[in-house]
């Protein structure tokens, strides 16, 4: 049941969205939040980059983009001769949030998300997008986040279903999240502490939230419509698949909890023009066990047959990364066990996809979603992840 405060926060919301698509407002004062990428105006990325430089954009130009949990888009940048002198970016990526499907999906987490890029990723050592402004408003739920375009600068390319990870990008892979997760596990001089990132939801609370606007049905239509890409033997134990995944959502805040970016499915992944692995889209950033980030990226982003003769190799390396970078000794039962049970914590991230609530956006392609829970399910199949609880 939806509460009577959610429901005026998303009729607060509509009547937003709905006044920035009629009036389709521009924004031209840094203090502005850009209802989309199209209300950039030249003085507005002036103000929000220039910082008081003689610097002064001349002519921007939407060159691309895509659209799911918000709407990303590149943009080109002409600088007068002061910017060009000073080196400023000519190539920008945005994410916002123009519909009422995106304010309630990106928008509502926007905050937490560039507190993250501004606050806490300039402290760390792994390859990820640098934020180079963030904004929201509270009232109407425009967010904006504003990165150099990583396709450009670093010659970046993003991993979609149809590419195959090779096993240097699968080591590339389980290291970023060793860093990441050891980086908070093992505090030291200069790196940040799980003091620090306080203000984070668990992802327990992330899970809550689902189940509050009843994201089970969604998942059960869900595995009723993707029944011919689901192992039988999952099928024939269906019953148990919902409450290992409650189960599942308890179990990441057990043990040493640490940052987990959460969402590490292949789409977020990328590899620069120098091979290295880049981890993107921090909107889902939360505290939680590393288990939920190894079992959701292997399952996620190798096909079944080289999760199926990689996986232990590429956990042992992550035992080992945690061990000789961060003096982190973690028992392979304990690792195995949360891999295990977070299968189900994975799936839960690809069921409401494929069926999503209403009033959500539409995040992935059908082949992307069904493919997904394919190569999870397999996996909890191969691991026998129903039984990890006993």
């Amino acid at each position: 049941m939806i509460r009577s405060t959610d429901l005026r926060m998303r009729s607060q919301l509509a009547a937003h969205a709905l006044w920035d698509q009629l009036v389709r407002p521009s924004a031209t004062l840094a203090s502005d939040v850009p209802w989309c990428a199209e209300a950039i105006t030249p003085d507005w990325i002036t103000a929000a980059l220039a910082q008081g430089r003689s610097a002064q954009v001349e002519r921007i130009t939407i060159t691309g983009g895509d659209s799911g949990s918000s709407v990303r888009r590149a943009i080109s940048i002409d600088w007068n001769d002061a910017g060009k002198a000073a080196g400023l970016t000519t190539r920008l990526f945005a994410k916002t949030t123009p519909t009422l499907a995106t304010r309630l999906s990106a928008g509502m987490v926007a905050l937490t998300e560039g507190r993250f890029l501004t606050q806490v990723r300039p402290r760390l050592s792994i390859e990820a997008p640098v934020c180079l402004h963030t904004a929201r408003d509270r009232l109407s739920g425009r967010s904006i986040h504003l990165f150099e375009d990583l396709t450009v600068t670093q010659g970046a390319k993003f991993f979609r279903i149809h590419d195959e990870i090779n096993r240097q990008q699968a080591e590339g892979i389980v290291d970023t999240l060793a860093d990441l997760h050891g980086t908070f596990w093992a505090p030291a001089e200069g790196r940040p502490t799980m003091a620090d990132v306080a203000w984070l939801n668990t992802f327990e609370d992330f899970f809550n939230g689902g189940v509050h606007i009843g994201i089970e049905a969604f998942h059960e239509l869900a595995m009723t419509r993707a029944a011919a890409v689901i192992p039988s033997a999952v099928m024939a134990r269906r019953a148990e698949v919902w409450p290992a995944t409650v189960r599942a959502a308890a179990a990441s805040q057990t043990g040493t909890v640490t940052v987990i970016h959460s969402d590490v499915h292949l789409g977020n992944w990328y590899v620069t023009n120098d091979d290295r692995i880049g981890l993107s889209d921090w909107a889902r950033v939360c505290r939680g066990h590393g288990t939920r980030d190894v079992a959701y990226s292997l399952m996620t982003t190798l096909t079944v047959e080289n999760r199926r003769a990689w996986q232990d190799a590429l956990l042992q390396r992550y035992r080992e990364r945690l061990r000789t970078g961060f003096g982190i000794g973690m028992g392979m039962d304990e690792l195995m066990r949360g891999y295990r049970q977070q299968a189900f914590s994975a799936l839960m991230m690809w069921t409401p996809t494929l069926c999503p609530p209403p009033l959500l956006p539409e995040m992935q392609s059908e082949a992307t979603s069904m493919e997904m829970i394919k190569r999870i399910t397999t996996a909890i199949d191969d691991m026998h992840s129903l039984d990890s609880f006993n």
